[in-house]
């Protein structure tokens, strides 16, 4: 199967490629397992060639910084000598892409080196660490180094994920064809259905956000007379509904905020058997000159708060 490669020649030029293939980040998504993207969403994307803005976070910009000494770090523990996959590598006859973090290159044949950098609370909700110390990466990773072993052709590759800054995971995976072919199933059943505009429903409410964002035009002067639609006047009442809901969940939310930090009084951590609270101060943020003229000193910054935060312990019911 014919194996492209093409270099990058700058962002936009990546992201323009990403578009003709379902990548290793995009196809947990066919199955039901990406927390990032739904299959009714992907379709639209692909299908339209019109991604929404990408928006890239703290803990993204982190990532990326972190990246490359997390791969050395690893790699010096390990013994293994590395390099950067710049290339963005595609199966020209699946349509499926893959760009790639490194290559181990002293294992005799050369392997991926996939980083993941994770938090703890990250750690504790998605991975699996069992008993005798092996671990699993959550599903849409695992299904990411399949399908990044499918494109490659390599036979091995190792996640290495770094856990709450201070902790290296190295977990190794071999290319399993059984998993690969139905990655490409997938993949050809996808672009199938995109060539025979046959759009997949979405499923609430995970595709609502997506079905929103793809609503977002209104014809200037229509009307719509939807007095005997009885379906749109029963969806008006389960929105107005739903609204009085989130009011009163709202308020009681606060409320129960209320009582429970006169509850704990000033105690800056609270243990009890199931969970663990936390309510730190936050120190207050002093403001710019810039805003101290314009609103005044009280208004320039942040002013101090308890910051509350709940969590279950370890195998607690939540």
């Amino acid at each position: 199967m014919a194996v492209e490669i093409i270099t990058p020649r700058d962002e936009a030029h990546w992201l323009e490629m990403r578009k003709q293939d379902v990548t290793s980040t995009e196809s947990a998504a066919l199955f039901g397992m990406s927390p990032y993207i739904t299959h009714y969403d992907l379709w639209h994307r692909k299908r339209s060639g019109v991604t929404p803005e990408f928006v890239v976070t703290d803990r993204m910009k982190w990532g990326n910084r972190l990246e490359s000494a997390i791969a050395h770090g690893i790699a010096e523990e390990q013994g293994w000598k590395i390099a950067p996959m710049k290339d963005y590598m595609r199966l020209v006859g699946v349509r499926a892409g893959s760009s790639f973090d490194f290559v181990i290159t002293s294992l005799g044949e050369p392997a991926h080196l996939e980083v993941k950098n994770v938090d703890y609370f990250a750690f504790r909700e998605g991975w699996i660490e069992h008993d005798d110390g092996t671990i699993e990466a959550p599903e849409h990773i695992e299904m990411q180094v399949q399908h990044q072993m499918m494109v490659s052709g390599f036979k091995r590759a190792f996640i290495g994920a770094f856990i709450a800054g201070n902790r290296g995971v190295v977990i190794e995976r071999e290319r399993d064809e059984g998993v690969i072919a139905s990655i490409k199933n997938k993949i050809a059943e996808f672009w199938a259905s995109i060539h025979l505009n046959i759009e997949p429903s979405p499923v609430m409410p995970g595709d609502a956000e997506a079905v929103i964002r793809l609503n977002q035009y209104a014809k200037p002067g229509k009307v719509l007379d939807a007095t005997t639609d009885p379906d749109i006047t029963e969806l008006v009442r389960q929105y107005k509904a739903a609204s009085v809901l989130e009011k009163h969940a709202s308020e009681d939310k606060e409320t129960a905020k209320a009582y429970l930090l006169e509850a704990i009084g000033d105690a800056e951590k609270v243990l009890l058997a199931d969970w663990t609270i936390s309510a730190s101060l936050q120190a207050e943020t002093p403001g710019t000159l810039i805003t101290a003229d314009m609103v005044g000193d009280s208004y320039g910054g942040r002013k101090g708060f308890r910051a509350l935060r709940i969590n279950p312990k370890r195998g607690a019911a939540k």
